[in-house]
């Protein structure tokens, strides 16, 4: 014992050999598409050319469900079976309930040691965030240093997107319909963030004109953060445009290995296909140790 677990959700995207080394434990937020519904992590690692496929044929957007209380009481006890204590990290709570769903449950099991980080953030976001964590319980750190580096990264991350479209946001209830028509009347490709101001919501960062003029204004803001930062890119069904995005990241700072990861059916059917992303925070030396060494 001694040890701490780490608890995230589905919108975190881990890639698989990632959640298996760290036995981070995931509760999956829920998919309602197509007349049924289907626990997001089963989509993201076996169906998501599939669910995108639909998507983008799709009439009505699909609508998604926030874990149940239950879901996180069935994680935390499953966890507290190996670990001392337990750092549950989720999704912005600007966007989601899921934080509040972990929070309720975290209450009902006032022995266990469980503290509940709201991120702020989502997607490559999220993982930024449960990587550092991850990273130090594995170090054998111990849950306040845990807390710190999580709060830190919170603290200091800062993701940008540009989507193809607006359609998806306007649909789903996630920006204004009227600066949604506005913005596709005057192709306009907002350069979008999770404002700390607005409770972490999606919000507009800088309006450009081109998706590209967007891509290059992420990679300048990337750039003005600093020479030593942790660095990721994302792509929303669109491999090729991500990669060439991670390409661009590792020419401003050669030599590092940024995170790069697909967004799944929660996030994806709210910003598009084609959206990319990009996210970011200023390494501390201890940081730097664990994550690049």
């Amino acid at each position: 014992m001694g040890k701490v677990g780490i608890v995230t959700d589905s919108t975190a995207y881990l890639p698989l050999e990632f959640k298996e080394k760290y036995q981070i434990e995931v509760v999956s937020l829920v998919v309602n598409y197509d007349d049924k519904s289907v626990p997001e992590e089963g989509i993201f690692y076996q169906g998501l050319d599939d669910f995108y496929n639909w998507l983008r044929q799709a009439s009505v957007l699909p609508t998604t469900s926030q874990p149940s209380t239950g879901d996180f009481l069935e994680a935390y006890k499953r966890l507290s079976e190996r670990v001392e204590s337990i750092v549950s990290i989720h999704i912005s709570g600007g966007i989601s309930g899921t934080v509040g769903s972990a929070a309720a449950a975290a209450q009902m099991l006032p022995d266990l040691d469980i503290t509940v980080i709201n991120s702020g953030t989502t997607s490559i976001g999220l993982y930024m965030v449960v990587q550092a964590a991850a990273l130090t319980a594995a170090a054998g750190l111990g849950k306040e240093k845990v807390l710190e580096n999580v709060r830190y990264v919170v603290d200091n991350l800062q993701v940008l997107f540009v989507p193809a479209t607006l359609e998806y946001l306007k649909r789903g209830g996630r920006i204004g319909g009227a600066a949604a028509l506005l913005g596709n009347l005057l192709q306009i490709k907002p350069v979008l963030y999770f404002n700390r101001e607005r409770d972490y919501i999606i919000d507009v960062y800088e309006k450009v004109r081109t998706k590209e003029k967007g891509i290059r204004r992420m990679l300048s803001e990337m750039k003005e953060a600093g020479p030593y930062l942790k660095t990721a890119a994302a792509h929303v069904d669109s491999v090729s445009e991500g990669e060439d995005l991670l390409k661009r990241v590792k020419e401003i700072y050669p030599g590092t290995d940024p995170l790069f990861s697909g967004v799944g059916p929660v996030i994806g059917s709210h910003i598009g296909p084609g959206t990319v992303g990009v996210a970011w925070y200023p390494l501390t030396p201890e940081l730097d140790e664990l994550i690049n060494h």
